[in-house]
C-alpha cells in the first residue's frame, strides 16, 4: 500500500508540474511577441554620432609608435604609424549599447590597404574626451 500512494503521489507530482509547465510556456510566448528587444529594432543612421566626433590621437607607444583618428560627420580617418591612411566615407552608424558605437563605411585602397564596401569601426566612448576604436587597447585623446 506504501508502494501504491508513493508512486500516485510521484504521478500526481509529475502531472501538476507538466499542467504547470504548459501553462508558463503559453504565458511566455504571449508575453515576447508583444515585447520587442532593442537590438531588433537598431537601425543604422546616417553620419557619425556627434557625441564621437573630433580629432583624436594615442600617447606615443612601443618603438615611438601612435595612432590617430579623425571622425567627422560624414567621414572618417584612422591613420597607425607604419599603414597607410584609411579614409572613410558614405558613412553610417548604430549605437549597440550605451557609449558603445559601430560606425560603418566605404573605402578606396590605399597601398597595402585594400579598401572595400561595408567596412566595420567600433568606437566606445571613454570619458568625457577620449575613445577607444576597433578594439584596440590603446585611449585615443581629443587634440
Amino acid at each position: 500500500m506504501k508502494k501504491l500512494t508513493k508512486h500516485m503521489l510521484l504521478a500526481l507530482g509529475v502531472a501538476a508540474l507538466l499542467l504547470l509547465g504548459i501553462g508558463g510556456t503559453t504565458a511566455q510566448a504571449s508575453t515576447t511577441t508583444t515585447f520587442q528587444h532593442k537590438s531588433t529594432t537598431v537601425k543604422w543612421h546616417k553620419g557619425t554620432p556627434k557625441s564621437v566626433r573630433g580629432k583624436f590621437k594615442t600617447k606615443h607607444y612601443g618603438a615611438d609608435l601612435m595612432m590617430e583618428t579623425k571622425i567627422r560627420a560624414k567621414s572618417i580617418w584612422f591613420w597607425g604609424s607604419g599603414m597607410p591612411v584609411q579614409k572613410g566615407y558614405n558613412v553610417h552608424y548604430k549605437k549597440t549599447r550605451h557609449n558603445h558605437y559601430v560606425i560603418r563605411y566605404d573605402a578606396h585602397a590605399s597601398g597595402m590597404f585594400k579598401g572595400g564596401k561595408k567596412l566595420k569601426m567600433s568606437v566606445v566612448k571613454v570619458g568625457k574626451k577620449s575613445i577607444k576604436v576597433f578594439g584596440y587597447s590603446n585611449v585615443f585623446h581629443k587634440y
